[in-house]
């Protein structure tokens, strides 16, 4: 399964020389928790907004390339599990997606996380089937920087605030940065809170002050998602997207057992090990002109289309993938241009595929295209065809 479905569009692009005060005003304009950062159209990393709570800042005269945080990019067509590992490991909410080399879009943690719920192994997990993090919770009244210091050491956006043992609410990144950067609230507040946040200049963030203010000051349980280690994972995850929080309490009646983060349903998506049930043959490759890491981003590419032909497949399959090269002289000289043909042969069936391309990485890709979407075509005839007989059969 591929992530495009999910790529979104709508991303905001940051100068690495823009000034906080600005990366922030447009943040709270745009309703963004996250941005990305360019050098010179070259892309350097993301930065978020939660990660600019941690230190006293001045942000009319910092630059935003002082708290960048560096990020892979995925391809379009990448894998979902193999996202799924690339998200855990770079410990960020979303990551860039890029299209021929270009960034497109950007790929958010929930949106990959709701899709994967379609993967067969997912679909009858429950939420004990997942780590859930314990021993993260803060008291109503500790002082705020208690509740950041958690959310910052375990790399998580929301705590449980607890009131003797109680649930009394959650408190989360988004709580904070609404109130000290006047990020624009889509929910009722209480007038002290009201009275606070008309108070507070506009991209600044007062530390001091901050710190030393009650949870309960933040706390609320508007987006507060519970759920029990019976539940069914896939239910909780629809409510998480529905409520749009990272995170979900996982409870025993007034008792709090631990949190289910995004994250931690993320390393259980990437862990994923589903075992091959193919073998590749190329022909061609070692005479075709393309240096040894190049070839070796063919064999990667097609390992990688193959994993997900397999997942429509639902059967062991052989693949014969031959390149041929061709030089045609062009305004620069002589062109390169590489076609690609590749035989997919499973029980009662053989599907061919042939595709021309400047870029040999492109033509695998877009032969592998031209085969699943035979595949789903043929799938789809088979359905059809046995609904008819069905059909003749019960009258």
């Amino acid at each position: 399964m591929e992530i495009t479905p999910i790529i979104k569009e709508d991303f905001l692009v940051f100068d690495q020389d823009e000034v906080l005060s600005q990366v922030i005003g447009k943040l709270r304009q745009n309703e963004k928790r996250a941005g990305l950062i360019f050098r010179n159209k070259k892309y350097l990393g993301v930065i978020e907004k939660k990660r600019l709570l941690r230190s006293r800042l001045d942000a009319t005269s910092i630059k935003a390339g002082n708290y960048i945080h560096h990020t892979p990019i995925i391809n379009e067509h990448a894998d979902i599990i193999e996202t799924a590992y690339t998200l855990f490991q770079s410990d960020v909410d979303f990551l860039p997606v890029e299209q021929n080399k270009k960034i497109v879009g950007v790929l958010q943690a929930l949106d990959l996380v709701n899709l994967a719920m379609d993967l067969p192994e997912l679909k009858k997990l429950k939420v004990n089937d997942v780590k859930i993090m314990k021993s993260i919770e803060v008291q109503k009244d500790d002082p705020l920087a208690r509740a950041l210091d958690v959310m910052f050491l375990k790399r998580v956006d929301q705590v449980p605030v607890l009131d003797n043992g109680n649930i009394f609410g959650i408190i989360s990144y988004r709580d904070v940065l609404r109130k000290y950067l006047n990020w624009s609230p889509k929910r009722e507040h209480s007038k002290k809170f009201n009275k606070e946040v008309a108070s507070t200049r506009s991209a600044e963030v007062d530390i001091p002050n901050l710190v030393e203010l009650p949870v309960h000051s933040f706390s609320t349980n508007d987006n507060l998602v519970t759920t029990s280690q019976d539940s069914s994972l896939r239910d909780v995850v629809a409510l998480m997207v529905k409520r749009n929080v990272s995170s979900a309490l996982v409870t025993s009646g007034q008792k709090i057992q631990g949190l289910l983060t995004v994250k931690n349903i993320l390393r259980s998506i990437g862990s994923l090990k589903i075992p091959p049930n193919f073998n590749i043959k190329f022909i061609g490759l070692g005479v075709v002109d393309l240096n040894s890491y190049q070839k070796q981003n063919v064999k990667k590419v097609a390992s990688n289309e193959a994993f997900k032909l397999q997942r429509m497949i639902h059967n062991e399959f052989r693949l014969s993938i031959h390149l041929k090269e061709y030089e045609k002289n062009g305004k620069d000289g002589k062109q390169h241009k590489y076609s690609v043909t590749m035989r997919v042969e499973f029980p009662g069936q053989i599907i061919t595929s042939t595709q021309d391309d400047w870029d040999a990485i492109t033509a695998v890709r877009k032969t592998f295209d031209n085969a699943k979407n035979v595949v789903k075509k043929k799938f789809k005839e088979d359905i059809s065809n046995k609904n008819i007989s069905n059909k003749k059969y019960y009258g």
